[in-house]
C-alpha cells in the first residue's frame, strides 16, 4: 500500500505545484513542495520523501537536470525514486538525456492527467527498491 507516503514535488510554477498537489492529496499523499532545485534537494535531505516528482525545466534550462544528478550522487538520497516532469515532448526531451542519465525510466509529459499521473506515481513507489536512507537510519 503507498497511500501515506510522503512525496517531494519540485517545480517553480506555483499554479503547477498546487494543481498537482491537489491530485496527489486526492490519492492519499503527502506533499512536501519546493520551487527551486536548491530547496528541492534541501527538503529531499530533511524530509526524506518516499518519491520526488522532479520538472526537468524551471529557472534555467538545466535546473532539473542538475537536481536529478545531486540527488543520484548523494549517499542520503540517492535512493528516493525520481518521476521526471517535462513540458517538452518526450521525443525532445531524450534526444537531450536518456531515462539512464536521468536515473529513472519514469517520466511523465505536462500537462498530467489526474489518472494516469496517480497510476505512475503508484508504480513508482511499488517497484522501487528499498531506500538506502532507510538502511542508514535517521539522518
Amino acid at each position: 500500500m503507498t497511500q501515506g507516503k510522503k512525496i517531494l514535488l519540485v517545480d517553480d510554477d506555483s499554479d503547477f505545484r498546487s494543481a498537482t498537489r491537489k491530485i496527489l492529496e486526492s490519492g492519499g499523499y503527502k506533499v512536501v513542495e519546493a520551487a527551486s532545485g536548491q530547496e528541492g534537494y534541501q527538503k529531499a535531505k530533511s524530509e526524506s520523501p518516499d518519491l520526488a516528482v522532479i520538472d526537468v525545466i524551471m529557472e534555467t534550462f538545466s535546473e532539473g537536470f542538475n537536481l536529478i544528478k545531486q540527488l543520484g550522487s548523494d549517499e542520503w538520497t540517492k535512493g528516493i525514486p525520481r518521476i521526471v516532469l517535462t513540458s517538452l515532448g518526450l521525443q525532445q526531451e531524450m534526444d537531450m538525456v536518456t531515462p539512464e542519465e536521468l536515473g529513472t525510466k519514469y517520466i511523465i509529459q505536462k500537462p498530467v492527467k489526474p489518472a494516469e499521473f496517480l497510476a505512475l506515481v503508484e508504480k513508482a513507489l511499488r517497484t522501487a527498491p528499498q531506500a538506502k536512507k532507510d538502511e542508514l537510519g535517521d539522518v
